[in-house]
């Protein structure tokens, strides 16, 4: 006779009031509206509530989980258990009380000393609260801030926005969010722009960058974005004599300092506009694509400066087929 199978009962969905987005248990906000959540008690699966956070606690512990708060009282069992009704065991306290803690919780409900937990099933991490963030969210689900870290670098999003608008380039909607790591656009993800966050939040003074150079960086990282989203475009023969084979094996070294700040063309190496230009395909286009928008699609002023600085026919055809090719996006003859 074979066994049983057990059914999966499927868990209750959980929506947010307001935008009907769905929910995870004990999330502060909702990630898509950032609106403030409470989870009360309302199923009376506990029959207590924090009297200061309104809150789903349990008449045993002796801290609020979600607030911190004290809440002991003759109720309050007099050593720490590991799951009390209503509440489920997934780690021990960080700091050895012996009491088990259900995620997400914010601090121990037993001796009160904040916890921390690991966010593998995030894809990145929040720039406020160093707590899981998806890159879809707009709110972080644990602090309310912005998930995506645009609120901390305005003034370079205000600026590259604008030039953009000068150039004529159509929003492809991209996606710029502030990251740990490398700056960089994945190909399978090419609306999505991730921004070193060291460069703003960075604890060494040295790491942080000024915003003409966090501008310069954005514009760069725009081309990468721009050139993925229309990657058909590089297959063409009048891109592929400008700008070589993109498909090309990728070894440029992620460390490598680039000067995004300097807006004027560089003097060596002829057939390019920089000297960070010279080392793939994927970056000539990249730094092509952050003087043309620079300079706002002005391709008097640049060709003069070519002129002045000797560059090679190469570098104003790379121009002109980048020109062309936005012209032909916004239906122009």
């Amino acid at each position: 006779m074979s066994p049983r199978l057990r059914r999966e009962v499927p868990r209750p969905e959980v929506r947010c009031a307001t935008c009907r987005a769905e929910l995870e248990p004990f999330w502060a906000c909702c990630a898509n509206c950032g609106r403030r959540l409470e989870w009360r008690d309302t199923q009376r699966i506990t029959g207590t509530e924090c009297r200061y956070c309104r809150w789903m606690v349990s008449d045993k512990f002796s801290f609020c989980p979600w607030c911190g708060r004290d809440i002991a009282d003759a109720d309050s069992s007099s050593e720490p258990l590991k799951a009390p009704k209503g509440f489920k065991y997934h780690a021990r306290c960080d700091w050895g009380c012996g009491g088990g803690v259900q995620y997400p919780m914010t601090y121990c409900p037993w001796c009160g000393r904040e916890q921390s937990w690991r966010y593998d099933h995030f894809e990145n991490i929040c720039p406020h609260c160093d707590k899981g963030v998806d890159d879809w969210m707009d709110t972080c689900p644990w602090c309310g801030a912005d998930a995506t870290g645009r609120d901390l670098i305005p003034r370079a999003l205000r600026r590259a926005r604008r030039l953009l608008v000068v150039s004529r380039i159509r929003d492809w909607s991209y996606r710029i969010l502030l990251r740990p790591g490398v700056s960089g656009v994945a190909p399978d993800a090419p609306k999505i722009i991730e921004i070193d966050r060291r460069y703003v939040l960075g604890k060494r003074r040295r790491d942080e960058i000024s915003w003409n150079m966090l501008t310069g960086l954005l514009l760069h990282e725009l081309g990468h974005s721009f050139l993925y989203h229309h990657w058909t475009w590089t297959r063409r023969g009048r891109f592929r004599r400008a700008f070589g084979e993109v498909r090309m094996a990728y070894r440029v070294a992620d460390e490598h300092w680039v000067d995004f700040e300097r807006r004027g063309v560089a003097t060596t190496l002829a057939d390019y506009v920089s000297a960070y230009a010279g080392t793939h395909p994927q970056e000539d286009f990249a730094e092509t694509f952050r003087f043309y928008v620079a300079r706002r699609g002005r391709l008097r002023e640049l060709f003069g400066e070519f002129g002045r600085k000797r560059k090679g026919v190469v570098v104003f055809e790379k121009f002109l087929v980048l020109h062309d090719f936005v012209r032909s996006l916004r239906g122009w003859k």
